[in-house]
């Protein structure tokens, strides 16, 4: 782990709404470590990872370690198009339902757990993994994108980025760039101005990114350009108030809603 000396380790997300921050990535002094967001978490708290764009709610239970990197962030604005629940029947009639969730996320599965408790007042059965029996699924990121035309065995499909908007007006931030506390001043600063560097020149080059992606997503270079836009990438004053009311109704959800100890993640 680094503290004030020694190589930077920063998670790498590797999905296509995070490119941007890769795109012009300088690495000397840094070193990148590729891990899916549940992985990128649990990584912080046991102190292998020094910053990175960790999901929010890991981002919550590790205030006391790390810090806020400006206002970096990946947040959707009315549509998230990769963060996709897949139902036999309508999300209002999911309870008793089993839900398998990929391992894969953190923040996702609980705003899935706040829409369900307090958008639709449903209360699943249980939360399982993909390879169990289940009425619903959920997937995010590129696996997410590959799968955005739908399952026909579950003919019902929401995009709950887009159902978080239509209940509250307001976007939904994923994840946040975090810095460990104890990272040295002048590694701290550097790593701001890389992050701005690359946002920069990813979101100017984004027809290079839909060059590189797109074909191994099943989509069109059009389609490739206009999710990477779609996001915001720093926040503002609706994303501040849109994590105050996620947090609000995380902490308000009953423990016995909790996603089990396989798929929480």
């Amino acid at each position: 782990m680094t503290t004030e000396h020694g190589d930077l380790r920063v998670g790498l997300m590797p999905y296509l709404n995070s490119e941007v921050f890769y795109y012009d990535f300088e690495s000397a002094g840094m070193e990148l470590v590729p891990m899916v967001p549940s992985e990128m978490g649990q990584a912080a708290d046991r102190g292998e990872l020094d910053a990175g764009p960790i999901p929010l709610v890991d981002c919550f239970r590790l205030e006391d370690r790390f810090e806020y990197a400006n206002g970096f962030c990946i947040a959707t604005v009315e549509r998230a198009w990769s963060i996709l629940l897949y139902c036999r029947r309508p999300i209002g009639e999911l309870s008793g339902a089993s839900i398998a969730v990929t391992g894969e996320t953190s923040t996702s599965a609980q705003l899935l757990r706040v829409l369900l408790t307090h958008r639709f007042e449903v209360r699943p059965r249980e939360y399982v993994t993909l390879e169990q029996p289940h009425d619903a699924y959920l997937l995010i990121g590129d696996n997410a994108l590959r799968r955005k035309g739908g399952d026909p065995s579950y003919p019902f499909l929401y995009d709950l980025g887009q159902v978080w908007y239509d209940w509250t007006g307001l976007p939904f931030v994923f994840a946040r760039w975090i810095v460990r506390k104890t990272v040295a001043s002048d590694i701290w600063r550097r790593l701001r101005d890389q992050l701005e560097t690359s946002i920069q020149a990813g979101l100017a080059n984004v027809e290079a990114i839909a060059d590189k992606r797109h074909a191994d997503l099943g989509l069109s270079r059009q389609e490739v350009m206009e999710y990477v836009r779609s996001f915001r990438y720093v926040a503002g004053e609706e994303e501040t108030e849109a994590m105050g009311r996620f947090r609000h109704l995380l902490e308000a959800l009953p423990q016995t809603s909790a996603v089990t100890a396989n798929t929480e993640r």
